[in-house]
C-alpha cells in the first residue's frame, strides 16, 4: 500500500500513474477536481501500460494479442504526438495483455478493449479523488464519445476508437467484459460514465453542453456533425460550495448561467493531443473552487452575492428594456428584472486566516487547468504520466507564473 504524504505540496505536476500518485494523497486535501479524462479508444499516447483489476497478490501471468488502434494521419508513434513535421500513414498496433489467472489487465487507460473496462478504470481513478476531496468538493469532467466502425473485423477499431464486433478474450478470468456494438452506432460512453458515477456515490448537479461554433466539419456523409462534448458536474455530498454564475443575455438583462456554454476550441503550439480552451473552465473553477478556505478547519470562505429585483425604470438607460417612470411615478408596464450584485465577504475576517483553494487535474496534458487557477489566485495540483507533456506544460505556464508572482509582489507592497 502507498504511504500518504502528510501535507499535499501544491502547484506542481506530479509524474506518474494518476490512481498511484492519488493513494499517496492526504484524505480530504483538495477543494475541486476539474479534467479530461482519455477518450476511449482514440489515441495511444506511447506511455507504458498499467496494471488495472484482478487480484493485486496474484503473480500475473500476462498473454497478449494484437489489434489496429486505427488508420490515420499522425506523427511518429515513438513519441505519440500529433505535430511532429513527418507525419505518415499508420496502422497502430495496440498489445492487450490479459492474466490468465486473475483476470487483470495492463495497458494505457482508455485503450481498454471495451467501454465496460475503460468506464470501470476511470471511475477507480474517481473513487480516489473523492477521497481527497473535502466534504464542499466537486468534480468536472469533460468527456467525448465514439462510434463503432468497421464491421467486418473483429480486432479492427474505428477512427474515433471502437471496436464493432463482440470482443472477448479466450482466456479465463473472473470479470467478463465482452460487449457487443452494431456498426455505427454511437457508444454513447459519457452517459454510461455519469450512470456508474451515480451508482458509485457521486451526485450529479449538472450534465453540461459545451458547443464549439469553431468545430470542423465531420467528413462522414450519412450523420450530422457533431459539434459538442459533455462536460459533468459532480458534488461529493449535497451540501457542497458554489458560488452563483452570473451571465448577461442579449438584452443586456441578467440571469443565473444556463448549461450550453458556446466556446471555441482552443489550440498551443506544441501541446499534446487534447487542449481545452481556458474560457471552458473559468465559470468550473470561479463557481466550485473557493478563492479562500480557512487555514484550521480548510472550510471555505463564502462570497456575498444579494439578487435584487427592479422595475424598467430602474434599468441602465442603454438597455433596450429601459422604460422611463411616468409622470405620476407609476411604472410602465409593471415587469420586474433581477438584478445581481457580488457583495464580496461580509464576515469580518481578515484575509490573513485563509489560504487559496486547491483544485486538482489528473490528467493534466497541456497545463490548461493550472493557467486558469492562477488567473484566479488558487492553488493548484497536476498528475501527468508522460514527462514529455510535463515540459510541454512547463514551458506554456512559464508566463502565467511570472504574471502572479508580479501580483503577490503588488499585493504585497500594497498592503
Amino acid at each position: 500500500m502507498s504511504k500518504k504524504m502528510k501535507k499535499l505540496e501544491t502547484n506542481k505536476v506530479y509524474v506518474g500513474s494518476c490512481l498511484d500518485v492519488l493513494k499517496t494523497f492526504p484524505d480530504e486535501s483538495l477543494d475541486m477536481c476539474v479534467t479530461s479524462p482519455p477518450y476511449w479508444g482514440l489515441r495511444d499516447y506511447g506511455t507504458e501500460g498499467q496494471i488495472w483489476g484482478g487480484d493485486p497478490d496474484c503473480e500475473h501471468d500476462f498473454q497478449s494479442s494484437k489489434r489496429t488502434l486505427h488508420s490515420g494521419t499522425w506523427g511518429e508513434k515513438d513519441n505519440a504526438l500529433p505535430h511532429f513535421k513527418n507525419a505518415t500513414k499508420l496502422n497502430w498496433q495496440v498489445e492487450d495483455r490479459i492474466c490468465s489467472k486473475c483476470g487483470a489487465w495492463k495497458g494505457e487507460l482508455g485503450l481498454e478493449p471495451t467501454p465496460e473496462m475503460f468506464i470501470n478504470n476511470l471511475c477507480d481513478i474517481f473513487d480516489e479523488i473523492k477521497r481527497c476531496l473535502k466534504p464542499h468538493g466537486s468534480c468536472w469532467v469533460n468527456l467525448g464519445d465514439s462510434y463503432v466502425r468497421n464491421p467486418s473485423q473483429q480486432d479492427q477499431t474505428g477512427k474515433t476508437g471502437i471496436k464493432s464486433m463482440k470482443y472477448q478474450y479466450n482466456f479465463k478470468h473472473k470479470k467478463n467484459y465482452s460487449s457487443t456494438y452494431k456498426a455505427k452506432s454511437l457508444v454513447q460512453i459519457p452517459s454510461r460514465f455519469a450512470i456508474e458515477m451515480t451508482n458509485r456515490g457521486w451526485i450529479l448537479r449538472n450534465e453540461l453542453i459545451w458547443h464549439k461554433p469553431s468545430c470542423l466539419p465531420a467528413s462522414v456523409t450519412d450523420r450530422y456533425t457533431v459539434d459538442y462534448e459533455k462536460m459533468f458536474f459532480f458534488t461529493k455530498n449535497p451540501k457542497y460550495y458554489f458560488k452563483q454564475q452570473i451571465e448577461e443575455t442579449k438584452d443586456l438583462l441578467q440571469r443565473n448561467k444556463r448549461t450550453v456554454w458556446h466556446v471555441n476550441t482552443a489550440s498551443f503550439k506544441g501541446a499534446h493531443f487534447a487542449v481545452y480552451p481556458p474560457e471552458l473552465l473559468e465559470s468550473p473553477l470561479d463557481a466550485t473552487c473557493p478563492k479562500f478556505v480557512d487555514k484550521v478547519t480548510g472550510e471555505p470562505r463564502e462570497i456575498t452575492i444579494e439578487k435584487k429585483s427592479i422595475e424598467r425604470h430602474e434599468l441602465p438607460t442603454d438597455n433596450p428594456n429601459y422604460r422611463p417612470a411616468r409622470y405620476d411615478g407609476k411604472y410602465t408596464q409593471g415587469q420586474r428584472f433581477a438584478a445581481y450584485y457580488d457583495k464580496g465577504y461580509t464576515d469580518g475576517r481578515d484575509d490573513d486566516e485563509f489560504v487559496p483553494g486547491i483544485v486538482l487535474d489528473p490528467f493534466f496534458g497541456s497545463g490548461t487547468t493550472a493557467e486558469v487557477a492562477m488567473k484566479q489566485g488558487k492553488d493548484w495540483v497536476g498528475i501527468e504520466l508522460n514527462p514529455d507533456f510535463v515540459k510541454i506544460s512547463d514551458k506554456r505556464l512559464e508566463p502565467t507564473k511570472i504574471e502572479k508572482k508580479t501580483r503577490d509582489k503588488s499585493k504585497e507592497f500594497w498592503d
